[in-house]
């Protein structure tokens, strides 16, 4: 699922503001650095491969670093099989950066070689040391994401100039969507990170989202002349953000068409919205065709829509009332199922 969740670009820049160096004992058949949010928070870097196939791998990454405000990375650790494990974000300045790695797991804290001198050292260290494992957002049960949140507002309150804590607010945020816990958090950070230029971009995606959050009334979106709320009547809608090449999307299809079958007339409706982008609408319409998917099918062309609420993760569902509230978020076919078997009879 990983592949799917859009997350990490690539842009090549001939530049070298800082240098990474790095040594991994663990087999990779690649080892590269890669961004963790969204791309309009970087303006330009790279994620130069190396030393692929040689054991320790060792050698340096050039970043380039437009910015003074420290910026978040991860190391990818690239596998024979075109997967790949990310480890958990670490933040880069202009500074020189070294690290020592036994192994790149899945969200495992990174951790340079510690530098007395250096504020943005102190902070992954720290910060690291607080959350541990919680950090997962790929695999955090319900239950450790409360925990994580309740962390985070309390960690906010003592430690506001935390460039940590607010690059992992903007990351959780575009993976889980608003949660009053990062809201909090973020405005218990100081005046320096909020109003620089990334903190009022992620304040506006916040203010945004608001909208998209349970108990919230869904926005009044329309694609091809037809609006979402104005075409609503039944008793529940499902709104589902997909696209064509989505593994995890295609998977959910077979099970939606049997939920549609069946309840359709007892007062169930949906609209999937593809983010397709342009040169792969025929793709779209090939896999409407031939999976016989007769619901309501729209396009947003390169998500531009979807983008403005943060919407960053395929695929994103919502269970609309008859007045276009949401009632529920994220639910997967299954429970989208039991929800109608227990409210339509």
């Amino acid at each position: 699922m990983l592949k799917y969740i859009l997350l990490f670009y690539s842009t090549v820049v001939f530049c070298q503001n800082t240098t990474v160096l790095y040594e991994l004992k663990k087999k990779c058949n690649d080892i590269s650095i890669g961004a963790v949010v969204d791309k309009k928070y970087y303006k330009g870097y790279t994620t130069l491969v190396e030393n692929k196939g040689e054991y320790p791998l060792q050698g340096k990454l050039n970043l380039k670093v437009n910015s003074n405000f420290p910026l978040p990375y991860s190391f990818i650790c690239g596998n024979s099989d075109q997967s790949f494990k990310p480890s958990a974000l670490f933040t880069v300045s202009k500074e020189k950066l070294r690290f020592k790695l036994d192994s790149i797991e899945m969200f495992m804290p990174v951790l340079p070689l510690k530098d007395k001198s250096s504020v943005l050292l102190d902070d992954q260290y720290k910060f690291n040391a607080s959350f541990s494992k919680l950090l997962n957002i790929f695999y955090n049960k319900e239950e450790d994401n409360l925990k994580l949140e309740s962390l985070l507002v309390e960690y906010s309150k003592e430690n506001c100039d935390s460039y940590m804590l607010f690059w992992t607010l903007v990351q959780h945020f575009q993976f889980r969507g608003f949660r009053e816990a990062y809201f909090q958090s973020f405005k218990n950070l100081s005046p320096k990170i909020r109003n620089s230029e990334y903190g009022k971009m992620f304040y506006n995606d916040l203010i945004n989202s608001l909208s998209l959050s349970e108990k919230s009334k869904f926005p009044d979106l329309q694609f091809q002349n037809k609006a979402i709320l104005s075409s609503l009547g039944k008793s529940y809608t499902l709104v589902e953000f997909w696209f064509s090449h989505c593994k995890p999307c295609l998977e959910e299809i077979p099970v939606y068409k049997k939920i549609y079958s069946k309840y359709k007339n007892k007062g169930f409706e949906m609209f999937s919205i593809s983010t397709d982008r342009s040169q792969d609408i025929k793709k779209w319409k090939e896999v409407i065709r031939e999976e016989k998917m007769d619901w309501s099918q729209l396009l947003d062309e390169n998500g531009i829509e979807s983008k403005k609420y943060s919407i960053n993760t395929f695929p994103t569902t919502f269970i609309l009332d008859s007045n276009g509230y949401i009632i529920k978020k994220n639910v997967s076919s299954k429970e989208l199922e039991k929800f109608l078997e227990k409210n339509l009879k």
